[in-house]
């Protein structure tokens, strides 16, 4: 491949980011949209994810410093989180080559059928802040069914946010902005957990990965500075949508 070649993937690869980034800040999903990129670029299948995992950390890190400074994150929440998807996601990346895709893409079809089914009925559920305290029983659902998501996360990744940002609503009772924001904490472990799997069995390509990585910081601040003037509201709308979206093109995917 001509080094002209390479600029030209490189700048695909920022663009892309920054587009997925933005949303996927908010709605969670990026790796639907930089996954099937990396491989059209050219990269293996396990490459793929490994570097998408690598250039997601930008996600993360962006979005985080931004809810830091408008105080949108809540830590104990958040680490509950963090902490089991980040034993989940070394699991899972080290299952990568052992587990069906068949039988994976079935179990999110219909999770999340059922998840937006419950969105839908519950029309105050992630806009309006619930003020019940959380029980004991329902810190350690959140925090088993984070760990699967790290496990998820851990070989393949897109929707793994998703994933995470219903149980910040459903069983944390946060809204759609509190959940974007609080998920970023786990969103490092389990990206960074992942890549470094990934990278100790050489499966990330670095040119393409920091490229994604740059776009990704980009992406993530933009669409962090702009959460609240979005408002919850509409972020719970496009967050639907994208699901429905992601739910059409996983069902009719070969």
């Amino acid at each position: 491949m001509t080094g002209s070649m390479e600029l030209y993937h490189l700048l695909i690869m920022f663009f892309v980011a920054v587009v997925a980034a933005a949303f996927g800040t908010l709605i969670g999903g990026s790796s639907i949209v930089t996954i099937p990129t990396l491989i059209l670029l050219g990269l293996p299948p396990h490459t793929a994810i490994g570097t998408d995992r690598f250039g997601i950390i930008g996600v993360g890190l962006a979005g985080w410093y931004k809810f830091q400074k408008k105080g949108l994150i809540n830590y104990r929440v958040g680490l509950i989180v963090a902490i089991p998807v980040l034993f989940g996601t070394a699991l899972g990346a080290n299952l990568v080559l052992q587990i069906s895709e068949n039988v994976l893409k079935h179990v999110i079809v219909v999770t999340n059928i059922l998840l937006v089914a419950f969105l839908l009925l519950n029309p105050d559920i992630g806009v309006k802040r619930r003020q019940s305290a959380i029980r004991q029983k329902e810190y350690l659902i959140g925090a088993s069914l984070s760990f699967l998501v790290g496990v998820y996360g851990g070989f393949y990744g897109a929707m793994a946010g998703t994933f995470s940002m219903y149980i910040l609503i459903a069983w944390f009772r946060q809204t759609f902005i509190q959940s974007a924001a609080t998920q970023k904490i786990g969103s490092i472990f389990m990206t960074v957990t992942a890549s470094t799997v990934f990278a100790l069995n050489n499966a990330v390509n670095y040119y393409l990965g920091l490229a994604m990585l740059t776009g990704c910081l980009v992406g993530s601040y933009l669409g962090a500075h702009y959460a609240e003037r979005i408002g919850n509201v509409w972020v719970k709308r496009m967050f639907i949508a994208f699901i429905i979206v992601a739910l059409v093109k996983i069902m009719f995917s070969p």
